[in-house]
């Protein structure tokens, strides 16, 4: 390897790390003008190697659409199962709904529909359910604005 090649190398990595044109050129002993021409000729190269290190970021920071759906999935069934043990005198019942209503709305977010491998298009009847019977969570509005 020649000492040019590695001095080449050397650049596309601080350039790939931010570091300014000005600085890496600094850093390697090199003329602006040098660096200029290097930065012309090894874009390509810079952008690959800042695009690797963004994934890399990426990977070790941030989760997968798979993780986050596991994680709220796991957090919405511990809650149910909460609400299932008390009698709910700790916490108030509008707070422990809240939460769930929340994580349900996550997992919503995160939901992604299968693809069909049918091209005749489905038809699915949608129907409105049934009042909630608890008077606690009954809507007040009268019997005549309901819908049909």
């Amino acid at each position: 390897m020649t000492r040019s090649k590695e001095t080449k190398d050397k650049y596309v990595e601080l350039r790939a790390e931010g570091i300014t044109i000005q600085k890496a050129a600094e850093e390697l002993g090199i003329s602006n003008n040098t660096a200029g021409n290097w930065e012309k000729s090894l874009k390509s190269q810079i952008a690959d190697l800042e695009n690797i290190r963004l994934q890399e970021l990426q990977q070790k920071y941030l989760m997968s659409k798979e993780k986050r759906i596991e994680l709220y999935g796991e957090r919405l069934l511990v809650i149910k199962e909460e609400l299932s043990k008390r009698d709910l005198s700790d916490i108030s019942t509008p707070k422990l709904f809240d939460m769930l209503i929340k994580c349900s709305n996550v997992l919503q977010t995160e939901y992604v529909a299968p693809a069909s491998l049918s091209k005749e298009p489905m038809h699915i009847k949608l129907t409105w359910g049934h009042p909630i019977p608890n008077k606690k969570f009954a809507h007040t509005k009268k019997e005549s604005d309901a819908l049909p």
